[in-house]
């Protein structure tokens, strides 16, 4: 299997090297000169909760040269959403998908427009990573993926792409509501990563600080506010308390304080219910600088 991986960041590196050491034939996009010079040269290179891995790749600047690809993983910021999925139209073989397990809203929605849904599966991941540097990463939680096709079914070809990244230890759930996955994680990205990037603080820190963790209470109320207006059902019985021990178990560095700290932007942009954002020519033309950021 021939994959594409858009994203080199922490969480790119963690899947793209899974796929890898399941004997996936991998070549990776990055705009940055550097990192395609350290992928060349030493691989994907990923410590942590699995072990210390280090797999072989490809790696190129130029999107021409990706394809043509059996899948597209797509883990860029979300910002770059629209760029990527006109790259994963131009690499895919005619009967290739992508998948997305990005943060935020609009980055489904972004493929399913460039390659219709019978070709976009998209879910949402619980692990952590933090970037140590070009092609390397830190993985630092082991938690679940939820993945799910666009058009709702369990088909066979994501049961294959389950059981790719079960083989490496990875936990993998799949259901017929991917949308509704989506936006519980939207709800606790919301809740948590901008109260963490304001504040310093770490998930657990800030329950263990009365003002951000009341600031946050209040973020939570807001976003279950606008899931009720909008009728989405959320997985969850109770997504508040669910995001309350989220908090109290995690001492990760969520990835908008990593970026924060890195001086690189944010993806402050999917956190906001713009259900235009993913067709903006502006942010199309912005992303085409950060498709790739590490």
């Amino acid at each position: 299997m021939k994959v594409a991986l858009i994203g080199t960041g922490a969480m790119g590196c963690i899947f793209g090297a899974a796929l890898a050491r399941g004997g996936a034939e991998l070549v990776c996009l990055d705009r940055n000169a550097d990192v395609v010079a350290a992928l060349q040269q030493h691989g994907i290179r990923v410590r942590g909760v699995l072990g210390d891995q280090t797999v072989a790749v490809r790696a190129t600047t130029d999107p021409a040269q990706l394809g043509p690809v059996d899948m597209v993983l797509v883990l860029a910021d979300a910002a770059a959403s629209p760029v990527a999925a006109d790259i994963a139209r131009s690499c895919l073989k005619a009967d290739g998908f992508a998948l997305s397990l990005q943060n935020g809203i609009g980055n489904l929605e972004a493929l399913v427009g460039a390659l219709g849904p019978q070709r976009v599966m998209a879910g949402v991941t619980y692990n952590s990573g933090t970037g140590e540097g070009p092609a390397r990463s830190w993985h630092t939680h082991l938690g679940l993926t939820t993945m799910g096709e666009a058009t709702g079914a369990i088909t066979p070809r994501l049961q294959a792409m389950a059981e790719r990244f079960r083989a490496q230890g990875m936990a993998v759930e799949l259901t017929p509501r991917v949308e509704a996955a989506i936006w519980s994680k939207f709800v606790h990205n919301c809740a948590i990563n901008p109260i963490s990037a304001l504040t310093g603080l770490r998930p657990a820190q800030i329950m263990q600080t009365p003002p951000a963790q009341a600031l946050m209470e209040h973020v939570i109320d807001e976003i279950l506010q606008v899931v009720d207006a909008l009728g989405i059902v959320l997985p969850e019985h109770d997504a508040r308390g669910e995001i309350l021990q989220h908090c109290r178990e995690r001492m990760n560095q969520p990835s908008m304080l990593q970026h924060l700290r890195a001086g690189k932007p944010t993806e402050i942009g999917a956190l906001k219910h713009e259900p235009a954002l993913d067709a903006a020519a502006p942010a199309g033309r912005q992303a085409h600088r950060d498709w790739c950021p590490e």
